[in-house]
């Protein structure tokens, strides 16, 4: 997985500015690690190693929205009519990240656990 493509992908998908990004570096850095460790040594085809990094960002995504939580939930009020809206960054983070992890199933399974015996 290339970093500087991880990088944009993450920049794409949470729409952050390169400088608001350049914070999370380590958080996306820990996340590449992750995904290296998942794929166990299995060599990638060019197509698949895209298509991880993406997953990557995504999932880099989401532990930022995990660190950095705000309540986005607004109220408007007309007469007797309240309408309150509420949207929550790590329910959409986390609905992104299981669609791609299923979307990568075939590459690596995230889900994968068992008692190893020593």
């Amino acid at each position: 997985m290339s970093f500087k493509d991880v990088v944009d992908r993450f920049a794409l998908v949470s729409s952050l500015e390169q400088e608001e990004v350049s914070r999370w570096v380590f958080v996306i850095l820990d996340c590449i690690n992750y995904f290296e460790s998942m794929l166990k040594g299995k060599k990638l085809t060019e197509s698949e190693s895209k298509r991880l990094s993406h997953a990557c960002a995504v999932y880099a995504y989401y532990k930022y929205s995990l660190y950095n939580f705000s309540d986005n939930s607004s109220k408007f009020k007309a007469g007797d009519i309240e309408i309150t809206k509420a949207e929550n960054l790590t329910d959409k983070a986390h609905a992104m990240w299981q669609q791609e992890k299923s979307e990568i199933s075939y590459i690596v399974d995230f889900d994968d656990f068992a008692f190893m015996r020593a």
